[in-house]
């Protein structure tokens, strides 16, 4: 027998491109959810700076044609993010999806948004790599003590289920360290300017894509990068970093002949995160590299790619071939399915 006590109620903080392809996401999946959890998600409001801040006293089915209007039309209006989660909170919303802008500087203001909602006794899902790369330790304690959780599967490599396939199905394999390609952005944008396509227009296709961050130098400068090489250091290692502890170099100072030059002789430069346990402490950076064709690494320099260095397994490396934002939106709802078969578990 299926359990609706804990029948999410969605509370979306941001709604850009992620939120935008999460919802017909959820409703596509909505006979699914029912069928296999016995859940049918409700959404509780939609809120960012952009649209307005907006709560539905009742919830609203994710499959409302117009979900958007259908919220704004008859929700009560919040003036901010926090005023916005009080009152969610007050309606019945018990989880909260956020999916706001990366600020890699610390983290806010969505490191404090993740924190007002778990003190609140609600569950929370991001792809917000700040508030994770920043803060993790604290949020997984706070979120223990409230008996909620915080998952975050979309903060590396989109959806690709590397968190989930770490901590589900490899126990006790031993992970010693790990490198990969995980910032698509300067992929592509390095994969079109050894076509010749000037930085500025390779930028924009990434943008069009929407793999791109708003601010598009976070992932050319590394930061993106080093964000990810944090959650996955801190997540699968049991670091204790932060994302100023990642040797840092971005691909800024790149010239369009040298990349040419390097992909020509067979050799392209890829934005490489590594991290290696060595004596005893761990060593993580971010910096462009010409990949070799034996290098594992090189199959994945267009799409995204990563290989586990474990004690028990040997290297095991998976492979992203579709990078995009329909895939950073399978990751939310994969969060909120492992959320929901958890809770029924118990």
């Amino acid at each position: 027998m299926h359990n609706q006590l804990h029948a999410p109620r969605l509370l979306l903080l941001g709604y850009g491109n992620v939120a935008r392809s999460f919802l017909p996401l959820l409703a596509s999946r909505h006979s699914w959810l029912e069928q296999e959890l016995g859940i049918t998600p409700l959404i509780s409001g939609i809120g960012s700076r952009r649209t307005g801040f907006f709560t539905h006293p009742t919830g609203i089915s994710p499959t409302e044609s117009d979900l958007m209007h259908s919220i704004m039309a008859i929700g009560n209006i919040s003036e901010d993010a926090e005023t916005f989660i009080q009152a969610g909170r007050a309606a019945g919303a018990n989880v909260l999806i956020e999916l706001t802008t990366l600020n890699p500087e610390n983290g806010e203001p969505a490191l404090s948004s993740i924190r007002q909602a778990l003190t609140a006794g609600m569950d929370v899902i991001t792809a917000n790599k700040g508030p994770i790369a920043h803060a993790a330790h604290e949020l997984h304690t706070l979120a223990h003590q409230q008996n909620v959780y915080l998952r975050y599967e979309s903060t590396v490599m989109d959806g690709l289920p590397l968190l989930n396939l770490a901590q589900f199905t490899l126990p006790a394999v031993d992970i010693r360290g790990f490198r990969g390609l995980l910032n698509s952005t300067s992929s592509i944008v390095l994969s079109q300017m050894e076509q010749g396509v000037s930085l500025d227009d390779a930028i924009r296709l990434a943008q069009q894509i929407g793999v791109a961050e708003a601010d598009p130098w976070h992932d050319l400068d590394g930061w993106d990068a080093a964000m990810k090489t944090t959650i996955l250091a801190n997540a699968l290692l049991n670091a204790h970093l932060t994302p100023r502890m990642v040797q840092r170099t971005g691909i800024r100072d790149l010239s369009q002949d040298e990349v040419i030059s390097a992909a020509q002789a067979g050799t392209p430069i890829r934005l490489v995160s590594s991290m290696q346990v060595t004596n005893g402490s761990i060593v993580a950076t971010v910096r462009p590299e010409r990949l070799q064709a034996d290098d594992t690494l090189y199959s994945g320099k267009d799409i995204g790619i990563i290989s586990l260095e474990t004690e028990a397994m040997g290297i095991m490396t998976l492979t992203e071939h579709a990078t995009g934002v329909l895939q950073t939106a399978y990751g939310v709802l994969s969060d909120l399915i492992v959320i929901q078969r958890v809770r029924h578990k118990n």
